[in-house]
């Protein structure tokens, strides 16, 4: 078996991660081809995963895991990988995610990323100039790892407002469009969940209702002030002065006051459903 190859760079979750599957490997005395042909992934892949070039999905740490029968080692390590691939000004909200009894939501563009499919983000996050297929899918492990504080013992509640024009706009086409409305109506059946639609015309006769210059989250920590996520063209906020919480707490029951009750919304989330099967 010829050598392996170090992980590249500087010492990190994805580092630790790289040699760990290759020592798991090794130790069981398999080339690459054949971790491959057990866990139905490309020797390329396994590769680039080794040398710590790829964050692996967790798909693919859960199959090699009982592949090479480590007992969940790789799984352990894998939400570490997704926080780390974070921007660095979002992680600190994460943090506060983690915490929160409550979460509050607004857009009026896109479904929130705590309730997006995987086709959906991954749509999105292609859309940056730039940006490389490998960080695409660094972002998109850790979008998806994110969403698992929804599957937890003790889930936040998280009620999100939605402006209609968001179960309208084409990200991916019909099928992901299809997809993506299907998940939202199938959690806002869960219990601690809450998805109302801001139906286009609530803002009369002038259009505009408040919060359309952009979407922000409200996290209610037990013991603590609540903090606020406002999204910019640029870059994302974390705050907890009373002052700036007060002004985006008000914004939002003004927001959640046009917006149809929960059945409702979903009965019109159904509905854009069914054109998009359609299209």
């Amino acid at each position: 078996m010829p050598p392996s190859r170090e992980p590249d760079g500087e010492p990190s979750p994805l580092t630790f991660f790289a040699s760990e599957l290759r020592r798991l490997r090794e130790q069981a005395g398999w080339s690459q081809g054949r971790l491959g042909q057990e866990i139905a992934y490309s020797i390329g892949l396994i590769s680039m995963v080794e040398t710590a070039r790829r964050t692996p999905s967790l798909d693919f740490t859960e199959r090699c895991d009982q592949a090479l029968g480590s007992g969940g080692v790789l799984t352990r390590i894998w939400p570490m990988l997704a926080y780390g691939a974070l921007p660095s000004r979002f992680r600190p909200w994460v943090d506060i995610e983690r915490q929160a009894h409550t979460l509050r939501g607004w857009d009026p563009l896109l479904v929130p990323g705590l309730l997006q499919t995987s086709d959906y983000a991954r749509t999105i996050l292609q859309a940056d100039p730039g940006v490389t297929d490998e960080r695409v899918e660094e972002l998109l492990t850790a979008r998806l790892e994110r969403q698992r504080l929804l599957a937890g013992d003790d889930p936040p509640l998280l009620w999100t407002v939605l402006d209609e024009g968001v179960l309208h706009r084409a990200v991916g086409g019909p099928e992901v469009m299809r997809d993506q409305l299907a998940a939202l109506l199938t959690a806002s059946e869960r219990r601690r969940i809450s998805v109302q639609v801001v139906p286009t015309g609530a803002g009369g006769s002038g259009g505009a209702i408040a919060g359309l210059e952009g979407g922000f989250f409200i996290a209610g920590v037990e013991g603590s002030l609540d903090s606020v996520f406002v999204e910019s063209a640029t870059v994302g906020h974390v705050t907890d002065h009373p002052r700036d919480v007060a002004v985006i707490c008000k914004r939002y029951e003004t927001i959640r006051s046009a917006a149809l009750p929960a059945r409702a919304s979903a009965d019109l989330i159904a509905k854009v459903m069914t054109r998009w099967q359609q299209t």
